[in-house]
């Protein structure tokens, strides 16, 4: 085997290559002084004296400390494998560092809300979505308007926040895509959801988005990023919320009225929401 192919494949294992330069020289030299070393490989001696403190902190050469000290190789045969498993030690550490430390930032970034301003938040979690989603049911005084849109990934025979809404007086509305009201694994809750108090409609086409506007002051509407995953956008802003308001009238209207005692009617509004806004207990 050639200098040169040693050399290359002791950069394959990590060395920069005045390290693997200084490290052959020593292995086929044996005991070497800085000075000797200097001479052997061409390395200014200013810059192999880094090069041995490296090689000794990677255990494959030993020598002694002071001027004038000589070095010489650790046995290549036990050195180098020793190397790459002190290397595997290394990387499970920072595997698992990486996993913890994970874990930990996406649980921050996740609680942070990103303000682009004052009345526009980004919420970037299914639990995040659902907990506002509660909030804002429970904070609301006057009206409820939701669009929901397919899937309901987790239907439920009810909304605690809804339920309480609606004892104080709020008016709920909720809007239906047709394949909602015929999915089989929705139907079961359509009766329940409806004598909570909601009015429900169902709309025979594809509606735009999933959204709830409160009050006709803020606005939820969830959102599929690339990645695939949920966000929703929340807009604390009345004339957008008016607007959207008036486009959520405009479907209404086009739509057609369910009531409790039919088999196809509506989901409740805020169990029936997932991505659109509907309760986070149906999520």
């Amino acid at each position: 085997m050639t200098h040169e192919t040693d050399h290359a494949q002791l950069e394959q294992l990590g060395f920069s290559p005045a390290e693997a330069q200084v490290y052959l020289a020593i292995v086929q030299h044996g005991a070497l002084g800085a000075a000797a070393i200097a001479t052997e490989t061409g390395i200014p001696r200013t810059s192999v004296y880094p090069t041995l403190s490296s090689l000794l902190r990677k255990g494959v050469i030993e020598g002694g400390r002071g001027h004038g000290s000589r070095f010489v190789a650790v046995s290549p045969d036990e050195a180098l494998p020793a190397l790459i498993s002190r290397e595997r030690e290394t990387i499970a550490e920072r595997e698992r560092i990486a996993k913890e430390l994970g874990c930990s930032l996406a649980a921050a970034a996740g609680h942070a809300e990103a303000a682009l301003d004052d009345s526009v938040q980004v919420i970037r979690t299914p639990q995040l979505i659902g907990e506002r989603l509660h909030r804002l049911q429970l904070e609301a005084k006057r009206s409820i308007e939701g669009v929901v849109k397919a899937p309901i990934l987790m239907p439920q025979p009810w909304n605690p926040a809804q339920k309480q809404a609606v004892k104080r007086g709020v008016r709920y509305k909720a809007l239906y895509e047709r394949v909602i009201v015929e999915d089989e694994r929705v139907k079961p809750y359509l009766a329940g959801w409806i004598a909570g108090g909601e009015e429900a409609r169902v709309f025979d086409g594809e509606l735009p988005y999933k959204l709830v506007v409160f009050d006709e002051e803020v606005v939820l509407s969830t959102l599929v990023r690339r990645s695939g995953q949920p966000a929703a956008l929340l807009v604390r802003h009345t004339p957008f919320a008016q607007s959207m308001s008036i486009l959520f009238k405009y479907f209404w209207e086009q739509a057609e009225p369910l009531s409790s005692g039919k088999t196809r009617k509506k989901p409740h509004l805020a169990n029936g929401a997932s991505h659109s806004g509907k309760g986070r207990t149906k999520r």
